[in-house]
């Protein structure tokens, strides 16, 4: 997160020219916000483990090279199988099996 943060100030206070960052505690904040407000709260290794797992458990690694048709009917087919398995209760429960290795 932190190397996050400092790219976000070297480019806000580059690309900025005449803008200038508030030196302050808040700034940082701010920017912390900011990061959380596009990408979302940040994920733990076993949070994102846990995504992988069920993506490939869903059948889409098949779908990671080249190009996919995406409106196939089976490419649509294991997206929806992993959206369900992401929604689920099984994402929890691959999310503790990460956490225990």
């Amino acid at each position: 997160m932190h190397l996050v943060t400092a790219f976000l100030l070297s480019v806000a206070t580059t690309a900025g020219g005449a803008q200038q960052m508030p030196q302050s505690m808040h700034a940082d904040e701010k920017i912390k916000q900011s990061v959380v407000d596009v990408y979302g709260e940040p994920k733990t290794r076993a949070e994102v483990r846990a995504d992988l797992a069920l993506w490939k458990r869903a059948g889409m690694g098949k779908f990671s090279r080249g190009h996919p048709d995406t409106f196939s009917p089976k490419y649509k087919a294991a997206y929806a199988e992993y959206v369900r398995l992401r929604s689920g209760p099984e994402y929890q429960q691959e999310v503790q099996r990460q956490l225990a290795k």
